[in-house]
């Protein structure tokens, strides 16, 4: 699709731009570097900009200090509607998530991320932004309309961009090949769905393929992310809100129940919802109807259900985490989505076909990977399964200065993994000598894969540890550490 916008990146690390650089200029457009919080402000004011990547974490101030600056400060007033997609190492810090989401800024994106990942979500919100501006000059009565309208303008580009058909989900493993077998007979069907595994397994994307072979495929995919949100906020989002005290001020909030009417709605993580949104939700689905906050007026709805979580949903259950009559409701046919380590065979094809969609015909699509550096990717475990292994290849190939890639190419925390699965210390240690040998080695590596999991973010470090940050700060000292190079995603 493509689009000839000037985007400006704010963020300190170096390699970060030179990826966004390459991501955003061979989508049409032209990319702005700003390294530090005054740099960016500084740009702001002395540039035409379209579009603001912002990291949360800076040098002289984070992000949302920023965001503020030029959102709320008289100087930066005509700056004031530019679009801010903040890029964001998300964990469990809930407050954190609250406050991007409520202080205004259009979107957050989780880092690492990939080429496809980011170019979507920028057309997404440019052609939202369009949609917006017309919206804006039509009556109240067509909101519906043109927020069903952008909805689908969506759907349309996120089809055209991904294109998520079987070429997409790529295998040659038993279980996966009946689950795209298992696909096709589902699709056919209005049965409720859910679908269960880890993280970065691809459980969206077999969503969306079992949408787009149904008959509800002419109609809205909505995608709901029930762990990011506020239980008050997800409702307002999921029922929508209409104010009936004649205050024409206060235009209706379409929820997306309503935007997925005659379509499909994809409930990711529904295990995180709230008792009181499950019962709530529970509702809905029993009886294809529901009521938006502030109405008495009830509205027929027709959807499918898709659910996923990456807990299997009779855990959740047994551990009074999910509802056992919505779990029997939205269980109706279960897939579970096997983990990348379990389907190693698989590597190979993957890589090879995330190589093809980076390079799109250029000289990037000839880059190939030495058997020993394969065999490296095939023996680590993949925690964050094929979402990791594509975000690992692009940023291999963006970095690579050559058709070859080699052992020494690979991130350290791939490196590192493989060294410490074959690692015994010699027999010429004693056992006590022996056993603190292989627990340098293990404090090292688990060091090192905590760094890499949170890019560097010490205080992520800690809390994944348990630990504190002076342990932490130790730790990388004993071990002559460099965090620098972990603050790349």
């Amino acid at each position: 699709m493509g689009f000839k916008k000037t985007i400006l990146l704010i963020d300190d690390d170096q390699d970060i731009h030179i990826i966004c650089k390459k991501y955003i200029e061979g989508a049409g457009g032209h990319c702005l570097s700003a390294f530090s919080g005054r740099e960016g402000l500084e740009k702001i004011l002395n540039s035409k900009i379209d579009l603001i990547l912002l990291d949360y974490t800076l040098p002289d101030m984070n992000g949302v200090e920023l965001f503020r600056a030029f959102k709320y400060t008289e100087k930066y007033e005509k700056f004031s509607q530019i679009p801010v997609i903040m890029l964001a190492v998300i964990s469990d810090d809930f407050a954190s998530q609250k406050e991007i989401l409520e202080m205004g800024v259009a979107l957050y994106l989780r880092k690492p991320f990939g080429y496809h990942e980011l170019i979507n979500i920028i057309e997404n919100l440019f052609i939202q932004n369009e949609i917006g501006k017309k919206q804006g000059q039509l009556e109240q009565k067509n909101q519906l309309f043109i927020q069903r309208l952008m909805f689908e303008n969506q759907r349309l580009a996120n089809q055209i961009q991904e294109n998520f058909d079987f070429k997409n989900i790529v295998t040659n493993h038993p279980v996966m090949l009946d689950i795209l077998d298992k696909i096709v007979k589902i699709a056919r069907t209005d049965a409720n769905i859910y679908i269960y595994g880890e993280n970065g397994t691809g459980k969206e994307l077999i969503a969306r393929s079992i949408h787009l072979k149904s008959r509800r495929n002419q109609y809205a995919f909505i995608p709901v992310d029930c762990q990011s949100l506020p239980p008050q906020l997800l409702e307002q989002e999921l029922f929508g809100q209409i104010d009936e005290s004649g205050n024409n001020n206060k235009p209706a909030k379409i929820g997306y129940l309503q935007l997925a009417h005659n379509g499909t709605l994809f409930m990711d993580e529904i295990t995180q919802l709230s008792p009181d949104s499950q019962g709530k939700f529970l509702q809905v689905v029993q009886e294809q109807h529901f009521r938006p906050l502030g109405s008495r007026k009830e509205i027929d709805i027709d959807i499918r259900v898709i659910s996923a979580s990456t807990m299997p949903p009779e855990n959740a259950v047994k551990e009074k985490q999910f509802r056992e009559e919505l779990y029997y409701h939205l269980n109706v046919i279960p897939i579970r989505i096997p983990p990348l380590r379990e389907r190693k065979e698989d590597i190979p094809l993957l890589v090879n076909h995330f190589i093809k969609k980076m390079g799109g015909g250029n000289k990037k699509s000839l880059a190939k990977f030495s058997s020993e550096a394969m065999e490296l990717l095939q023996n680590y475990r993949w925690p964050g399964n094929v979402r990791e292994l594509q975000n690992v290849i692009e940023r291999v190939i963006s970095l690579s200065q050559n058709h070859h890639i080699h052992p020494e190419d690979l991130p350290d925390h791939i490196l590192h993994h493989s060294e410490f699965q074959h690692y015994v210390p010699g027999p010429q240690l004693s056992l006590k000598e022996a056993r603190k040998k292989w627990m340098e080695k293990f404090e090292r590596n688990y060091l090192i894969e905590l760094l890499n999991r949170s890019n560097g973010n010490i205080s992520e470090v800690a809390r994944l540890a348990h630990s504190n940050r002076m342990t932490v700060y130790r730790m990388i000292k004993n071990y002559n550490i460099s965090t620098k190079k972990f603050m790349k995603k």
